[in-house]
C-alpha cells in the first residue's frame, strides 16, 4: 500500500519533481561585474551568444573563449576549429567586437579549463572573473572553479547560458533536455568521486 501511495504521489507531482531535478543543477550568481569573462568550451552557439549579451550589458569589457576540443564534424571536413574559435565566432556574429572576445584554446574538460583559466587570470592580475557555461552545468562548474581557485584571491562568479535545444523549465519534454540532465548528474557524481 505504501509503495502504491508513493507511486501515486510521484505521478501526481511528477512535473514539480522533474522541475526540481533540473533546477538543482542550476546555480548562478546575481552579480554580473567582473574584470574578465571566460566562456567555457562546448555549446558554442548558446554560450557565445550569451557572452555577447553579457558584454553588451556591461558585465565586463573583455571575454576569453576556452576549449581546445575540435568536433568530429570539423575534423571530417579537415577544419581545425576549436571550441574556443566557435564560441568566439558565435559571439561576433551577434555583435561582439573581435577585440572584446578572444580565443584561449585550452582545456578538454571543465577541470582542465579551470586550471588554464586560473593561470591566465593570475597572469592578467584579475580580482574577479565571470565564468559562462550552459545553465544546467552551472552548479558543477561553480564547484570545480571555486575549488581550483581556492586561496588564489580571485573571486569566481558563474552565469548560465540558456540552451537553444530545450526549455530548462520543461527539459523532460525533449530528447536533448533528457540527455543534458542525465549527463550532468553523471558528471556531477564523477567530479565528486574523482576530484
Amino acid at each position: 500500500l505504501f509503495s502504491l501511495l508513493t507511486l501515486l504521489c510521484l505521478w501526481i507531482f511528477r512535473f514539480h519533481v522533474l522541475h526540481t531535478i533540473g533546477a538543482f543543477l542550476i546555480r548562478t550568481d546575481c552579480i554580473c561585474k567582473a574584470d574578465a569573462m571566460y566562456v567555457l568550451g562546448g555549446a558554442p552557439y548558446d554560450r557565445g551568444t550569451h557572452a555577447s549579451l553579457l558584454l553588451r550589458k556591461g558585465c565586463t569589457r573583455i571575454a576569453y573563449c576556452t576549449g581546445s576540443n575540435i568536433s568530429q564534424s570539423y575534423k571530417a571536413e579537415g577544419r581545425a576549429l576549436t571550441e574556443a574559435d566557435l564560441s568566439r565566432s558565435a559571439a561576433m556574429r551577434v555583435g561582439a567586437s573581435p577585440a572584446q572576445i578572444l580565443p584561449l584554446p585550452y582545456g578538454t574538460s571543465t577541470w582542465e579549463e579551470a586550471l588554464g583559466v586560473l593561470h591566465h587570470a593570475r597572469s592578467k592580475g584579475l580580482d574577479t572573473i565571470l565564468v559562462v557555461s550552459t545553465d544546467f552545468h552551472t552548479r558543477r562548474v561553480g564547484n570545480v572553479f571555486r575549488e581550483r581557485f581556492e586561496g588564489s584571491g580571485i573571486t569566481v562568479l558563474v552565469k548560465g547560458a540558456p540552451s537553444s535545444e530545450y526549455d530548462a523549465d520543461a527539459w523532460w519534454n525533449s530528447e536533448q533536455g533528457l540527455l543534458m540532465v542525465n549527463n550532468e548528474y553523471v558528471k556531477t557524481l564523477y567530479y565528486l568521486i574523482k576530484h
